[in-house]
């Protein structure tokens, strides 16, 4: 009997220590989440040399619905340098993992480092007139991305992506310039691998047609 009420007693005691840890848990949990939301609204508005603007343009903008799904940026492929040129004139102004600043850049799109905020999208369209096409992506909604076209995309909630990669024909030139980019960049970039492969897809192509021209 003695063994049974100790049993419960350490029983109790445990459960009672998983609980305290679990709230205790659950309270940083909550504690880094306002953390992040508000992290991901000073990123969003504009840049951490620039707070002093936040105010402004968080009042000026469009209203920020943070219960929507994914948030893109998508520029149109003749504007690729003008943004080249503003991202290598203001890549110091941004910062990267675990907000770690983004002291050189190898190659300002292909790096992939920079997440162009609110008020940046307004300085380039100041400084180079171009701004991207901007638009939420909610649930159940598909995004087609013009081959070359440079985007960024931020989610704004907890989301699970499916994406597909494709060439179409028309776009073959396009992507072998990109292809090129990717080659010339250092051996140790992470960009730097062939994704599209369009070489082994035009001679595929190619053995398919005239095989279908032999044919008939």
């Amino acid at each position: 009997m003695d063994l049974l009420k100790n049993l419960a007693v350490e029983i109790l005691s445990l459960s009672s220590t998983a609980t305290s840890l679990m709230w205790n848990t659950m309270k940083r949990i909550e504690k880094l989440k306002e953390q992040h939301a508000e992290q991901d609204l000073r990123e969003l508005f504009c840049s951490e040399v620039n707070n002093e603007v936040l105010k402004k343009i968080s009042e000026e903008d469009e209203y920020f619905e943070t219960d929507e799904g994914a948030l893109w940026d998508i520029f149109r492929r003749e504007d690729v340098p003008k943004l080249t040129k503003y991202l290598e004139k203001h890549h110091k102004e941004f910062r990267h993992m675990y907000c770690c600043p983004v002291t050189q850049v190898v190659h300002p799109i292909h790096d992939e480092t920079i997440y162009l905020t609110r008020y940046h999208k307004r300085k380039l369209k100041e400084e180079f007139c171009i701004e991207p096409w901007t638009f939420t992506q909610k649930l159940g909604d598909a995004v087609l991305l013009p081959a070359g076209c440079p985007h960024q995309v931020r989610n704004l909630k907890s989301c699970i992506k499916i994406g597909h990669g494709f060439v179409s024909p028309e776009n073959v030139g396009k992507c072998l310039r990109l292809s090129n980019e990717y080659h010339l960049l250092p051996p140790n970039h992470d960009s730097r691998d062939d994704k599209f492969e369009i070489k082994k897809i035009i001679v595929f192509a190619m053995d398919q047609a005239l095989k279908y021209l032999n044919q008939s």
